[in-house]
């Protein structure tokens, strides 16, 4: 198999049929994650292992990006710190937490609040590692998104009950949580 086959895989594979929500007018499920499967597999979305600050995984958006003569214009870029990312759960994870991002560019949403990308992604991220039933560590600020996430998660029964409708003032921990994180600042 290759790279981008082992990342399209993570969005067609279990667990990712039991994430299943919606946040303001954006739906993420397994149905719209095969829009970024689809773009990684016509190479619209590259794929590629390089340097992602220590992450498992990150999303490049080339939205807006010049094109030069005779490129190829795409959509974005998959990174993986190893070809490895995608053979266990937190790597999986954050395969799919970097390809919802990808999916607001591929599906063309706007999202006007502020990291409102990161906390649709933070939710799938927790869905997924919650699925999986895998612990994840971080520093006190990044546990504090995970715990707002899995908050959310197990307040609104989300792995039990497909397609929760999630407004955004729903979020307001999750977001107040990433926007405390020096990241995201």
């Amino acid at each position: 198999m290759s790279l981008e086959s082992d990342v399209a895989a993570v969005l067609r594979n279990e667990p990712a049929g039991r994430i299943s929500y919606s946040l303001g007018n954006i739906p993420i499920d397994r149905s719209q994650m095969e829009f970024v499967a689809k773009a990684i597999e016509t190479g619209d979305i590259s794929v590629s292992v390089k340097d992602t600050g220590g992450l498992d995984a990150a999303y490049s958006s080339f939205k807006g990006r010049r094109q030069e003569a005779g490129q190829k214009k795409l959509i974005g870029e998959i990174a993986l710190r190893n070809a490895y990312v995608v053979n266990h759960s937190i790597g999986k994870a954050g395969v799919f937490h970097e390809s919802v991002h990808a999916l607001v560019d591929v599906r063309s949403r706007i999202i006007s609040v502020r990291n409102g990308d990161e906390a649709l992604a933070y939710i799938a991220d927790a869905m997924y590692l919650k699925a999986t039933n895998t612990n994840v560590s971080s520093d006190p600020k990044g546990k504090a998104i995970y715990d707002a996430a899995f908050a959310l998660i197990s307040q609104r029964k989300m792995l039990t009950q497909r397609g929760v409708a999630l407004k955004w003032s729903d979020v307001s921990d999750l977001l107040d949580a990433i926007n405390a994180h020096p990241a995201y600042q």
